[in-house]
């Protein structure tokens, strides 16, 4: 009896796995198919929103030109006007990945880590690093809030959040959210990445407008005898980017892939980055300062 009843059960499962393969279906051997690694080429960082120079000369002119009786600001707002409030001052970038699915089943995106380093190579180097977790499109509450385990991964080739959290100036980086590169804007749900595709992905970040203008002070105390001409000093942002991004894998689990790091320069045009600004911010960019006095011309 016993032989007769595995003979029967594995029948059963021969005839079960044929009518799976007939159905198009995932057989057990099929289900433990090998999963690659997606690939991600970093393919470039733009600066797409920022204050315009004369706002940040306004800001920082009365901290860093000093003179008798408080001379020092009352000459900096003839000159480039009262400082903005502190929601004029964002400063934004869109990350661009390319990124190749090489396996025979969707992979969503879990969670994203990007780490930056602002004025490398100085004593005034400031980092930040922000983790965000992806929903899938139309999930409810999608935040970007990232869970407890997100962005951690027990391998050592990849860079977790712990690596640098603890060094980090606290919100020097918040994330805005992922885009496909077909014009939408960014949000924190994102569709998987079909089987066999490729696919180009923006993730934007803002920087704390606080941390990081704080360190801009510095650049502006290199500047203080323009200012104090009048004269909009040139606002250079260097930068060293890297990160980690994890895909789902189902069952398999998280796959960590790394990129970076890289590096470059934003600089802060003397105009600002009025085309990516709201039409307030536009108007005001480019509308006159209002002063007692003829300032001199600014270059």
């Amino acid at each position: 009896m016993p032989r007769l009843w595995l003979a029967l059960v594995g029948t059963v499962s021969l005839s079960a796995c044929a009518q799976l393969a007939d159905l198009g279906l995932p057989g057990p051997q099929s289900a433990a198919a090998p999963v690659t690694a997606p690939s991600i080429n970093f393919t470039g960082a733009t600066l797409v929103r920022a204050p315009a120079a004369r706002d940040l000369a306004a800001t920082y002119c009365p901290q860093v030109v000093s003179g008798p009786l408080g001379s020092g600001a009352l000459l900096c707002r003839e000159i480039f006007g009262p400082p903005p409030s502190p929601s004029a001052m964002v400063v934004s970038f869109d990350l661009r990945f390319h990124v190749t699915n090489p396996n025979q089943i969707p992979m969503p995106v879990a969670s994203a880590l990007v780490a930056a380093r602002l004025f490398p190579a100085t004593g005034g180097e400031k980092l930040g690093a922000a983790c965000v977790s992806i929903c899938a499109e139309g999930a409810a509450g999608c935040t970007g809030a990232p869970s407890p385990d997100a962005c951690q991964a027990s391998s050592r080739d990849v860079r977790s959040l712990s690596d640098f959290v603890s060094k980090s100036v606290p919100r020097l980086l918040i994330a805005e959210g992922v885009a496909l590169a077909d014009g939408r804007p960014p949000s924190f749900a994102l569709p998987p990445l079909a089987a066999s595709s490729q696919v180009d992905i923006t993730v934007r970040y803002t920087f704390g407008p606080e941390e990081l203008l704080g360190a801009m002070r510095d650049l502006a105390a290199q500047s203080a005898n323009d200012l104090k001409g009048g004269h909009l000093p040139t606002f250079a942002i260097p930068y060293t980017l890297e990160g980690t991004v994890w895909f789902d894998a189902g069952s398999i689990g998280r796959i960590a892939v790394g990129w970076g790091p890289t590096q470059g320069t934003w600089t802060i045009p003397a105009g600002g980055l009025i085309a990516a600004a709201s039409p307030a911010a536009t108007a005001r960019a480019a509308a006159p300062r209002a002063a007692s006095g003829a300032p001199p011309a600014a270059p």
